[in-house]
């Protein structure tokens, strides 16, 4: 989504603008066993650039982020004088989830073909997150072709160029998915947490993660299937018991009868 590239654009600039100022970004991506789940953004500016830049609470207006469908918190102050937005929108499949991700990152921003997929299989449900982070073309990446067009080229660039400094020196972003079931198989150093740091130098990182879940089942199924069959089975035999003992009756009456 363009607007809340330039708000992450916005922020970044700032922090390398202004010397010692950090801003980190994290996008979270769960997903749940149905295929449904939440992506959240969040955007925390230390208390450097909220002093630098007093106003900069009434100058990120995110009505537009609200109005194509993303829920807004903040921007709130943090407990060390920072400045925190945190954007959530849900999805109800991974292929809503995909578009979502899609238009966050833009044509150029740091999510590269990231997608998540859900299939079923032999009693399991299998959940895969493809794709890799990469940030290329410094701070071009954060925003979009219409910013880009219209300024002419990233803001403070040559500022930015002429002080020495990089995007490494200010912005932090990593991304965290959330698959259900077990983790088979991940780039993730940790399996209990599959989270990356986003390279800001140009290097690609893959983020190919499977995860496995195994479909539910009833428990009384089994039993109950079993004594259904042990009830039937002993139904069978005490019908064909009665059946031989009545035969055995009726021949022994009618032997007496003979006899007589």
């Amino acid at each position: 989504m363009a607007t809340t590239a330039r708000r992450i654009l916005a922020l970044c600039v700032l922090a390398l603008v202004c010397a010692a100022c950090k801003v980190d970004i994290a996008v979270d991506v769960a997903m749940n066993t149905d295929g449904s789940g939440t992506i959240t953004v969040t955007a925390v500016a230390d208390q450097d650039i909220v002093v630098q830049a007093p106003t900069l609470v009434s100058d990120l207006r995110l009505d537009d982020v609200k109005a194509a469908g993303w829920t807004v918190d903040g921007p709130a102050a943090t407990a060390d004088g920072g400045l925190q937005v945190v954007m959530t929108q849900t999805f109800t499949t991974p292929q809503e989830a995909n578009a979502i991700l899609t238009g966050l990152n833009g044509p150029s921003g740091p999510l590269v073909g990231i997608t998540l997929a859900r299939s079923r299989g032999d009693e399991r449900t299998s959940f895969t997150l493809n794709g890799s982070l990469q940030v290329t073309g410094g701070l071009d990446a954060f925003t979009d072709a219409d910013l880009l067009a219209t300024v002419g080229a990233t803001p403070y660039s040559a500022q930015i160029t002429a002080a020495g400094l990089q995007p490494t020196d200010a912005v932090g972003i990593t991304f965290t998915a959330r698959l259900p079931g077990t983790v088979k198989t991940s780039t993730a150093t940790d399996l209990s947490d599959l989270s990356w740091i986003v390279p800001l130098d140009g290097t690609a990182i893959d983020v190919a993660s499977v995860a496995e879940k195994k479909d539910s089942k009833n428990v009384w199924a089994s039993p109950v299937s079993q004594a259904a069959l042990i009830a039937l089975i002993a139904w069978c035999a005490f019908s064909v018991c009665f059946v031989v003992y009545v035969i055995i009756v009726r021949r022994r009456r009618a032997a007496m009868r003979t006899l007589r």
